[in-house]
């Protein structure tokens, strides 16, 4: 007999989180449901959500904002 993944669990969010970007589930701070897309942070201490296969996973970029490491690459060329 298979064994079922645990549930995933989360906090339900009003929107979608600013600075995130898809990633593996093992990463993920937060999850998009395929069905109903809404938005989630991932906690253990949250509601059932569903399994894996009916999420997608993002997490925090790690830099956000005007200077992040590809805003000031990209205005650096622009300048040459």
């Amino acid at each position: 007999m298979p064994s079922t993944p645990d549930p995933i669990r989360g906090i339900l969010l009003k929107d979608k989180p600013e600075g995130i970007s898809q990633c593996g589930m093992s990463h993920a701070t937060v999850a998009q449901h395929l069905f109903t897309n809404q938005w989630y942070e991932l906690s253990a201490n949250g509601q059932v959500i569903g399994s894996a296969l009916d999420l997608d996973f993002y997490k925090q970029d790690a830099t956000q904002g005007q200077n992040s490491g590809s805003t000031v690459k990209t205005k650096e060329l622009s300048k040459v």
